[in-house]
């Protein structure tokens, strides 16, 4: 016999256990994640370059990030400090006068909604991170509650948090096919059969052919995206700010003993390869001594460079809501590299319009599904 849930969730990343977490918590019970891996978090999850931050350019994403944030700090006092979050900062830098009127347009939405951010003068820049070059700096901001995280970490503190409020997460199982019958999903898996009144989508990569199942076209495509890492670097600062150079998009933090490296090409195009692109080095060739020339004398470690996938959208945010005409087939998807910094906040909305009807705690409303029909669309500018 098909077991029965509450609530299915489809994707055991980072975004998928955050919802079931939330969902539990908020007592839409029983409910299940199921993840095709052996274990939670071992695809997209496992290859995020670690980043937490507040400091985006549109007002959902700030209050997505600010809530997730708050929960990781939780998280980190309650789990022996499993999520392995370091508050460094995020560092962002402009010498160009379109960056910093990014930065500043960025900045006073920050303030508006009541986010503790510094503007920074060139010469604050140069407190925070002697080691850039300081030739055209003209502005930066910083935020010193964002910083890093340990990706396994924070997927295995949900996780316990997960088991700790009964939820269920099924693993090495495979969803099949989806079908709504009288008022009820029946997800057809690896290993038998499950029925849902609610299912969620939290596929990333593959959210497209998850939709697809319940014959639902999902505007969300996986981009590759590069990382490096250099070798040991001696005589500098450990940890720094996540820093990031406007002008290029080239961002730099500490790993290990040496520094991690990534670049977002905005032309890349939708795949599914997460093999390293050997054209990613000669992106950082072009661009890294613009503002960290130091950079440019040590060498890349070849054996620590990887790539993963950023899931997007047409407008760099995440669908976070009901499918329009299928109310209770839920999405948690599109994060764009993002799903770490906002799995928690999207868990929250979605477990309360599950168990209230709405979600109250955070507007939803600017990610619906139904924006891309409606031509209402909010790009995001700081993706990165």
């Amino acid at each position: 016999m098909a077991e029965r849930f509450a609530v299915a969730v489809v994707g055991g990343g980072v975004v998928g256990a955050a919802v079931a977490l939330e969902m539990a918590r908020a007592g839409a019970m029983p409910v299940v994640v199921i993840e095709r891996e052996i274990g939670l978090g071992m695809v997209s999850s496992a290859r995020a370059n670690g980043g937490v931050r507040a400091q985006f350019s549109t007002r959902a994403n700030i209050e997505f990030s600010r809530y997730t944030i708050a929960e990781l700090e939780r998280l980190q006092a309650e789990r022996e400090g499993l999520p392995g979050l370091i508050q460094s900062g995020y560092l962002l830098m402009a010498g160009t006068e379109r960056s910093e009127a990014f930065l500043r347009s960025g900045y006073e939405l920050q303030h508006d909604v009541g986010l503790d951010v510094e503007w920074l003068t060139p010469e604050g820049i140069l407190e925070k991170a002697p080691f850039v070059r300081a030739e055209g700096l003209r502005a930066g901001t910083f935020r010193d509650k964002d910083g890093i995280i340990d990706p396994h970490g924070v997927v295995a503190a949900i996780a316990a948090e997960l088991k700790a409020h009964d939820g269920i997460a099924r693993l090495d199982c495979d969803v099949t096919a989806i079908r709504q019958e009288a008022g009820r999903f029946t997800l057809e898996t690896s290993t038998g059969e499950i029925t849902a009144d609610w299912v969620v989508n939290a596929s990333g990569a593959e959210a497209r052919q998850t939709a697809a199942m319940l014959g639902v076209e999902l505007p969300v495509d996986p981009v590759r995206r590069n990382l490096a890492c250099t070798e040991a670097a001696a005589g500098y600062p450990n940890p720094i700010p996540m820093c990031v150079d406007i002008d290029t998009g080239v961002l730099i933090r500490r790993e290990s003993a040496g520094f991690l490296i990534a670049y977002s090409n905005p032309n890349d195009p939708p795949g599914t390869d997460t093999s390293v692109d050997p054209a990613f080095f000669e992106d950082l060739a072009e661009r890294l001594g613009n503002r960290f020339p130091f950079l440019e004398d040590i060498p890349i470690d070849m054996k620590k460079c990887w790539a993963g996938l950023y899931p997007e959208t047409p407008d760099h945010h995440a669908i976070v809501g009901p499918t329009p005409g299928m109310d209770r087939f839920l999405h948690a998807v599109g994060f764009g590299g993002h799903g770490i910094m906002h799995s928690l906040a999207a868990g929250r909305a979605l477990a309360e319009v599950v168990t209230l009807g709405r979600s109250e705690t955070l507007d939803i409303h600017p990610l619906r599904f139904a924006r891309f029909a409606e031509g209402d669309l909010i790009v995001e500018g700081a993706v990165l």
